[in-house]
């Protein structure tokens, strides 16, 4: 059976394309630049956005009084280039169509924590790394590490419940959290590699049954930091490698019969 690619608003969506200043020119006599970025905020007056490349944006009209410093957004931008140069350290830009900045950092509860009984999976994901297709295409949603390797950044492609409303929709995304664990009980002095897991956890409301058989994706910025620290005074040294794995299905919405994924990263 075919199975359907479920498309959803969330500026999320658009996966990795803005690992860098990923931008392109509307036609070839438009001088103006459109694209979509994942960036550090650095500043909020005004509202100032590093990348990954340690290029930074300047975002001029936003309607949004708070950011929170030191969180990851994802936005669409414009800029004219025969103003500005897009290979300049600092470039000042318009919100796309006045979509502005969403955090994608992950909730509290989300982690990274300890591993417990209550933060383990009881779903599979579609996958979290690897290339998958989608109805613009296929496209590659590997796991990145950024900004010193304070940051980790999964892209999860999960099961969902297609409902027939926005508002009901909302109801069923919010019943995903993708919780990012480690177990530090089984770190040994001198080890190198630091291994987390990403878990699908949903909280169902009701106890009837849910079909969920298509899929969507979501962005998810973790915070490495503190995890990385523990480890650190437990194995005694910094990890060299990191490792994330997660139980992937990608027939259907169920633990049973689900795979191993792994993704592995050596600390730069």
């Amino acid at each position: 059976m075919k199975m359907a690619k479920f498309k959803i608003w969330m500026v999320a969506l658009t996966l990795l394309m803005g690992v860098s200043l990923t931008s392109c020119f509307n036609s070839d006599n438009d001088p103006t630049v459109t694209g979509f970025a994942y960036g550090k905020c650095t500043d909020f007056y005004p509202p100032t956005f590093q990348l990954f490349n340690g290029q930074k944006l300047v975002v001029s009209g936003s309607s949004t009084t708070t950011f929170n410093m030191g969180e990851i957004y994802g936005f669409y931008y414009q800029f004219d280039s025969e103003l500005q140069s897009p290979d300049a350290a600092s470039i000042t830009v318009t919100l796309y169509n006045g979509i502005e900045p969403v955090s994608i950092n992950a909730k509290g509860n989300e982690g990274p924590v300890s591993a417990s009984e209550s933060t383990k999976a009881n779903s599979a994901f579609y996958a979290f790394s690897g290339n998958v297709s989608f109805s613009s295409g296929t496209v590659n949603i590997d796991p990145i590490v950024v900004f010193d390797n304070e940051y980790i950044i999964v892209t999860p492609v999960y099961w969902v419940k297609q409902e027939s409303s926005d508002e009901k929709q909302k109801e069923e995304l919010a019943k995903h959290a993708f919780v990012l664990t480690y177990d530090l009980e089984s770190v040994k002095q001198g080890d190198t590699e630091f291994v987390l897991t990403l878990n699908h956890v949903i909280t169902e409301t009701s106890e009837d049954p849910v079909v969920r058989n298509v899929y969507t994706s979501t962005s998810k910025a973790y915070r490495l930091t503190s995890a990385l620290n523990m480890f650190g005074l437990k194995a005694g040294q910094k990890p060299t490698k990191i490792k994330v794995i997660g139980q992937v299905n990608t027939s259907k919405n169920s633990l049973e019969g689900a795979i191993e994924q792994v993704w592995e990263y050596t600390v730069k």
